[in-house]
């Protein structure tokens, strides 16, 4: 669960986040970035945009990360 708010300024948001997203199903991270794209493509103006993009990228990031795992020879 991410406790931090995305814009106090401690970053803590992030590293939160970022833990979270280890406790997802596969599923669910490709949901989540989808859902975030959707968000962003209905409203580019959306303050929110920048966390939008914070939560694809950590979901990505995760998703590449078990994608590795899963298959360590395709590693340089």
């Amino acid at each position: 669960m991410v406790d931090a708010n995305y814009t106090d300024g401690t970053g803590k948001w992030h590293s939160e986040y970022i833990a979270n997203t280890k406790n997802l199903s596969l599923d669910s991270l490709k949901y989540i970035a989808k859902d975030c794209k959707n968000a962003i493509d209905a409203m580019p103006t959306n303050p929110k945009v920048g966390q939008y993009w914070d939560e694809i990228h950590y979901c990505s990031m995760e998703i590449r990360r078990r994608q590795n795992e899963a298959n360590p020879q395709l590693n340089p």
